[in-house]
């Protein structure tokens, strides 16, 4: 993720870029696609700083401001309506992947799999993870495999036991 923190009117110590540049990275566990860039100003005037900036992904932007007395407080509240933003837009791309029918997101209910012969019971879904919090769902069930949507890629993967035992993780292709 490419990022770009401007200051105006002031100058971040090295404890306080640090604080920002984790909040930063922070946000991108949340979000349903791949970060492509944040841009953030914060901005120093009267006595309140001022947070305002971009977040990217692939054909959509999300855009938040914050307001503190310090520009921690103001890079908090800009991250948590950035989060909030994403975690809408999850629910929106969810939703449409899914269908009506259920589609794509038959894969997951309660965190149990299904065996590939059975027909999914009605409201199975797609739970969006990364790789190892699939595995290690996986590992405390005795099904022969479990199917997620990668959050880092936004496919759909599988984590399944090799003959000899050891986990294996595939996903699906863009073709």
């Amino acid at each position: 993720m490419q990022k770009e923190i401007i200051t105006r009117h002031f100058n971040l110590g090295e404890e306080q870029e640090a604080m920002v540049d984790e909040a930063l990275d922070k946000l991108e566990k949340f979000s349903p696609r791949p970060v492509q860039a944040v841009k953030l100003t914060i901005n120093h005037e009267a006595g309140i700083f001022t947070a305002d900036g971009v977040f990217h992904l692939k054909n959509n932007d999300f855009r938040a401001t914050g307001e503190g007395r310090e520009p921690e407080i103001s890079v908090v509240e800009f991250t948590e309506s950035i989060r909030k933003q994403l975690a809408k837009f999850k629910g929106k791309i969810s939703g449409k992947q899914k269908g009506g029918d259920g589609g794509l997101g038959k894969a997951m209910l309660d965190g149990e799999a299904f065996l590939a012969d059975e027909e999914g019971p009605e409201g199975f879904v797609l739970r969006d993870m990364d790789v190892e919090d699939a595995k290690e769902s996986f590992a405390t069930t005795d099904q022969p495999f479990f199917v997620f949507r990668n959050i880092e890629t936004s496919r759909v993967g599988v984590i399944y036991r090799r003959d000899n035992g050891e986990m294996a993780h595939m996903e699906s292709s863009n073709d």
